[in-house]
């Protein structure tokens, strides 16, 4: 598959590197000089300094014999354009990453598609999707929803009072046939390999273990791990960046305490304009004195 990338920061090296171990054909264009002979010296993937906005670069990476062009550079309005411009050119699919999460929220209604933008990505959506999940899922340190939340993926470290710790997993199958979930992945504590759960892998303490469930092995899974679901109605979050901008306002609608602090006064009184029922401090984060002040 050729790909094309624009982008050599940390998210297009590690979107490049990833790719190119799939032996997937990687073309990474980038302005910065030094980003682009780093990853030269480390991928084997070609590499291409020019401004990805250019029709003329475009076409020297041979856009129009490429199956998917992602724009990941700093710069929203570049990978926008990047991919309306790949797209007339001949790629046949377009990912653009973006920041201004209203995009997101409108996808409904702009039909980006119809421009020649296949998929919106938002890593500051994400991460305030991910941080909601945590909280629903309080006793788990990874989470993932499927489907609208019909099947999810939850990451626990297994206790030693797991009642399935000791046992292999066709055993806990046959302990407890009326559950609704299947280990998919564990990774054992100390080292640096996951394994694939088959029949005869043991559970041991101390897994980091990786279930997809449905609604309602959720709950099951509670139960089993030993781990106690706790309402978390109060949250507090430093620095007002994108993601705790986000993360503020999507919690406040979901009637969460929300508490954030914010060190330039500016960016602080504009935050709680914008979300007037999150308490925003103008302050220093690592100052223990305000932490204690607050209750925090």
């Amino acid at each position: 598959m050729k790909i094309i990338i624009a982008g050599a920061g940390e998210v297009g090296f590690h979107l490049a590197k990833l790719l190119s171990y799939e032996a997937q054909d990687i073309t990474l264009i980038d302005t910065d000089k030094e980003s682009l002979s780093y990853a030269d010296n480390h991928l084997d993937i070609r590499v291409l300094r020019g401004d990805a906005t250019s029709i003329e670069v475009l076409k020297e990476a041979r856009v129009e014999n490429s199956e998917l062009v992602i724009g990941v550079t700093a710069s929203e309005t570049t990978n926008l354009t990047l991919c309306l411009l790949a797209k007339q050119l001949g790629c046949e699919r377009t990912i653009a990453r973006i920041s201004n999460t209203e995009f997101m929220d409108n996808r409904d209604v702009i039909k980006f598609d119809e421009l020649g933008i296949d998929e919106l990505i938002s890593p500051e959506e994400l991460a305030a999707t991910e941080i909601q999940l945590l909280l629903n899922q309080s006793a788990f340190n990874d989470t993932y929803e499927f489907e609208e939340g019909l099947l999810t993926m939850i990451g626990v470290f297994l206790p030693k009072s797991a009642p399935f710790v000791g046992k292999m997993v066709k055993e806990a199958a046959t302990i407890f046939p009326e559950l609704h979930f299947m280990p998919i992945a564990l990774q054992r504590m100390g080292t640096q390999f996951t394994v694939i759960p088959r029949g005869d892998t043991i559970f041991k303490e101390g897994d980091q273990v990786y279930f997809i469930t449905s609604a309602g092995g959720v709950d099951e899974l509670y139960k089993l791990t030993g781990m106690q679901k706790r309402e978390i109605k109060n949250v507090m979050i430093l620095g007002g960046s994108k993601v705790g901008y986000k993360t503020a306002r999507d919690l406040c609608t979901k009637k969460f305490n929300v508490k954030l602090i914010e060190r330039n006064k500016e960016k602080a009184f504009d935050i709680a304009d914008d979300i007037p029922h999150a308490l925003v401090i103008n302050g220093d984060g690592r100052n223990v004195e305000l932490l204690d002040v607050e209750s925090l």
